[in-house]
């Protein structure tokens, strides 16, 4: 994309928690970029929004983004330069490849910032046996979406060609809020973690990462993937006893042994049905045998990427249950 270009930005998953940190962050960089939002409820969305929702660059757009033929005219008819690709589900790999083959299509697109999860998924890590313990399918796809951009695009100056940043965020902080009630009402924090430690990464810093690797343009970040989380990782145990000081009350920690995960899939195949609960469940498997962290190297490029040190998750749980405390006090 020439300087001269108008920057448009195409941000998926506007409505969910990275993207609603997201778009304050676009808004205010000085290139004043146009935001293009697609969505199914364009009504909930700019609800969402709020005051955002009325600035002229932000344009709420009604459409399925499972749908190539939605998106590649959406990209074409708006012009979008980059793009902020943040999917889950079931179907997450075809829906993602589609919308990759979209911005081929359309031939605006020169960059995509890619939401992945930390660890290095490239083939030397798999070469060296990293498949082995890899066996949660939302967390597997995405070896395979990053090897398609390592390994199968078309060159950024060839038309339809694009370049990538991927981000790669540890263990929602924010993950913690789903044991609220179990904390306070049992004393009992329910995601077990294992006892190997867990990095754990603050939404907005993925959403400033985000938001820098679009202004970036792929000048300095094309073709790197950014790990985004502490260094310091936490056991199930070390979680629990933050917890425990922060709301001054004792809280235990679930089990990651063959007896507490099969607890843990059963409670939640009432929450998120049968296919989820597995998934969920051989993703905590992977952490008790492996952890889930960054090395010292990641970690410094993250801050390169932030421009700050990333936000600290003990001070987030000190933080939140201040919260807690106050509200139960109304």
């Amino acid at each position: 994309m020439s300087s001269d270009t108008p920057s448009t930005y195409l941000i998926t998953a506007a409505s969910g928690h990275i993207g609603q940190r997201l778009v304050p962050l676009i808004l205010a960089q000085d290139t004043r970029p146009t935001i293009i939002l697609p969505t199914n409820n364009p009504d909930r969305l700019k609800s969402q929004l709020g005051s955002y929702g009325n600035d002229a660059r932000v344009k709420v757009i009604h459409g399925n983004i499972q749908d190539p033929i939605f998106l590649e005219t959406t990209m074409r008819a708006h012009g979008v330069t980059a793009t902020f690709v943040c999917l889950t589900g079931e179907n997450e790999l075809m829906v993602t490849l589609n919308f990759f083959d979209a911005m081929k299509r359309a031939e605006t697109v020169k960059h995509l910032v890619y939401l992945s999860a930390c660890t290095n998924f490239d083939l030397d890590a798999i070469q060296a046996g990293h498949l082995k313990d890899v066996t949660a399918g939302h967390v597997l796809v995405k070896h395979i979406i990053e090897a398609k951009l390592r390994y199968g695009l078309l060159e950024r100056d060839q038309p339809g060609g694009f370049s990538w940043t991927i981000i790669g965020p540890s263990l929602f902080f924010d993950n913690d809020l789903r044991s609220k009630g179990s904390m306070l009402k049992q004393g009992f924090f329910d995601e077990p973690l294992g006892n190997k430690g867990v990095s754990r990464a603050d939404l907005a810093d993925i959403a400033l990462a985000t938001a820098n690797a679009l202004q970036d343009d792929g000048r300095v970040w094309a073709g790197k993937k950014v790990m985004i989380g502490s260094l310091k990782t936490y056991t199930s145990t070390d979680t629990a006893r933050l917890w425990s000081e922060a709301l001054g009350a004792e809280i235990t920690a679930a089990k990651s042994d063959e007896e507490g995960l099969a607890e843990f899939e059963k409670l939640y195949r009432t929450r998120v049905g049968s296919v989820w609960a597995r998934d969920m469940r051989l993703m905590y498997e992977f952490f008790e045998r492996n952890g889930f962290g960054m090395t010292e190297a990641e970690h410094q490029e993250q801050v390169k990427l932030l421009g700050k040190n990333p936000a600290n998750y003990e001070e987030f749980i000190k933080k939140t249950a201040g919260e807690w405390k106050r509200d139960a006090s109304k």
